[in-house]
């Protein structure tokens, strides 16, 4: 059987080959095409994206799997990843960060060191990534990395940081194979499952690594539990999901001291073995077989034409001259509706005059809810809200729901752009690939750092505020009025003040209304606080939804120039293709009755060397499926082989050394 190396030469082998034929029968266009496709081809890379919620152990993971004695991806107790980190095959070690420029487009890039990475890319190096670090790219001598296989850290989904979940939801369209990574701790959360039937829309290859179990010896429960949560929200079979335990710090402190038994106790064999067995199975298909199909389509358009060609010369002129005139009659079609006044442009402008009304009434809705809610906790808290603590979480109850929303919006986007998109290509003929690349540079943030500020209080405000200390309902008139009282002496007049002050309240027992007005009193105080906060947050929610809106308006204005741009370029290229085969007719026409034969005898060796071709591409595509169902890890690393040998397989893990 074909290594994936001699089936991926053999294929850019063929692909050239097509070109160079449609450029010798003179089939220009289709010759572009295929040009564009190699040069697609030659940058392809596998994309293997480890995806979960924060503090699940992904970067551990992946310094594991990469075998990289020194660390890459940072990991601590206190660090989180918030930086998409992409790490490739290079001859030198290499570490770019881009970053952004705000008000500005485009990025910069900046080269750092190794032991630097942490300063971008973590939560604790890069706090709410204030350095606006779009990406970081780094390529390393790793042999395991050598034959085009990428490996993606992600920033972790589920938590408040829509930021980070939008990082991680923009990758998810590239992955090949995703790394769902949870945790012994506890099972699979309903937030973690949503995330995951997104990411199976994307990509069909998943892997499910559970660390740290060396932390939970009860994690074979954890295990099955996750493996019915995958398969009521999936739908795949129990027997199909891969789900494999394992402790990073085994195959860490493996690494790094040698151990044979960390490294079988880690259970990263079984792992690596899944990983690089699906890799290997999966490569060709991913590679490979898209771009051979692509040139196959463009082959056969070509072998389409030469065999129309062939029937008419061996038909009356009068059919060629009708078909002449109904490719001319399809190229002034194809000429109209690059028309400004064209129907399908009525049509699509329409559609998301529709589309952006629609949106902004559900960005209103949610703004609604955010009201709600916000209305709902400040009947909740009362007067803690006024604390910082307790109004940045219901800040961040409110940014919870303005993120959700905006995820429902861009999958809401994505579904029906991508229908409207296909019901015009479906009218015009037109076999259009749609291009939604502007969607997922929609990222929208809410500010989760909003501060109240409080006025700067008079003295006697300050006293009243200052009995939101004394329990109220615990106390009589006498008392309140004694404390209260002491308060205004010693403000008056010091240590004796305090005590004559005490004694005139606590006599009088009535101080500003007694009890009842003094409770009063410090309820209206707290009332004006509570409204500062509310109002605050109230603000903070219309500027966010406003900034929602703009963002969402922008993105949707892009995706209709983008569709308009791609339906146009596709327009073109038909009629350019319509234009030669029409001149292909009209110069068999000229042909006098000699020359016939010999343009018949030519034809048919072009037919010959197409359905060669064709063969070829039929062989290969058989190739690549057999290589899919026979493929495996071909030879275990050598450090891999070492640990494993003289070690009992079958031995219950022990993590004691850790």
């Amino acid at each position: 059987m074909a290594t994936f190396f001699e089936l991926k030469h053999k294929a850019e082998t063929m692909m050239t080959q097509g070109k160079t034929l449609a450029e010798k029968l003179g089939y220009s266009t289709s010759a572009q095409a295929i040009q564009e496709i190699i040069g697609t081809f030659d940058k392809k890379e596998m994309m293997v994206v480890a995806v979960g919620e924060a503090r699940r152990g992904k970067s551990s993971l992946l310094n594991a799997l990469l075998n990289e004695k020194e660390s890459l991806f940072p990991v601590d107790v206190n660090v989180c990843t918030n930086v998409v980190t992409v790490v490739r095959y290079g001859e030198k070690e290499k570490v770019e960060v881009y970053l952004e420029t705000p008000g500005k487009e485009g990025y910069r890039t900046e080269t750092i060191g190794r032991e630097q990475i942490a300063d971008y890319v973590s939560e604790k190096g890069n706090p709410d990534n204030y350095k606006n670090v779009k990406l970081l790219n780094i390529s390393i001598p790793n042999p395991l990395l050598k034959e085009g296989v990428v490996f993606v850290d992600t920033p972790g989904v589920g938590s408040l940081n829509i930021a980070h979940a939008e990082a991680t939801y923009g990758f998810l369209p590239s992955a090949d194979l995703l790394l769902f990574v949870s945790d012994a701790g506890s099972g699979l959360t309903e937030t973690e499952l949503d995330f995951l039937k997104r990411g199976y829309q994307y990509c069909k290859n998943i892997i499910f690594p559970l660390t740290k179990r060396d932390a939970n010896v009860n994690y074979p429960i954890i295990e099955e539990d996750n493996r019915e949560k995958i398969h009521k929200t999936l739908g795949i079979a129990k027997e199909d999901i891969q789900i494999i335990s394992v402790s990073s710090l085994a195959k860490l402190r493996y690494l790094e001291k040698g151990s044979k038994a960390m490294y079988v106790n880690s259970n990263y064999p079984e792992l690596e073995s899944a990983i690089w067995t699906t890799i290997a199975k999966t490569r060709a298909e991913i590679l490979i077989l898209p771009f051979l199909v692509d040139v196959k389509q463009e082959l056969l358009k070509i072998v389409d034409s030469v065999a129309a060609q062939y029937q008419l010369l061996n038909a009356d002129q009068s059919k060629t001259e009708q078909l002449i005139e109904e490719l001319n009659a399809e190229i002034k079609r194809m000429e109209d509706l690059q028309q400004k006044s064209s129907e399908w442009r009525n049509q699509l402008n329409y559609f998301y005059s529709l589309l952006s009304n629609n949106i902004n009434a559900e960005i209103q809705n949610i703004g609604v809810e955010a009201r709600e809610l916000l209305e709902q906790m400040v009947a909740e808290l009362d007067k803690k809200i006024c604390q910082k603590s307790e109004y940045s979480k219901v800040i961040s109850a409110v940014n919870d729901v303005i993120s959700c929303g905006m995820l429902r919006i861009k999958d809401r986007l994505e579904s029906e752009i991508q229908g409207e998109a296909q019901k015009i290509d479906n009218q015009l003929g037109l076999d259009l690939d749609i291009n939604q690349n502007a969607l997922e540079q929609l990222n929208f943030v809410p500010n989760e750092d909003l501060v109240v500020v409080f006025p700067k209080k008079k003295k006697m405000d300050r006293v009243l505020t200052g009995g939101r200390k004394i329990t109220m309902n615990s106390m009589g008139g006498a008392a309140v009025g004694g404390i209260l009282g002491g308060i205004i002496g010693l403000c008056v007049g010091g240590p004796i003040g305090l005590v004559v002050g005490a004694q005139y309240g606590a006599g009088a027992g009535t101080l500003v209304g007694g009890t009842k007005g003094c409770v009063d009193a410090l309820s209206k105080y707290d009332e004006l606080d509570i409204g500062r906060v509310n109002r605050a947050i109230q603000q903070h929610i219309a500027t966010s939804i406003s900034s929602m809106n703009t963002a969402i308006s922008n993105t949707i204005a892009e995706l209709r120039l983008q569709l308009i741009s791609s339906f146009e370029e596709k327009l073109k290229k038909r009629v350019k293709e319509l234009q030669e085969n029409v001149k292909r007719m009209q110069d068999n026409i000229r042909l006098s009755k000699t020359e016939i034969p010999q343009k018949l005898n030519t034809l048919k060796q072009y037919n010959d060397l197409l359905k060669k071709q064709m063969d070829q591409y039929e062989e290969m595509e058989a190739a690549i499926l057999k290589f899919r169902d026979n493929a495996s890890v071909v030879q275990e690393s050598s450090t891999d082989a070492e640990a494993s040998s003289g070690c009992e397989e079958d031995s219950e893990p022990s993590y004691e050394f850790l």
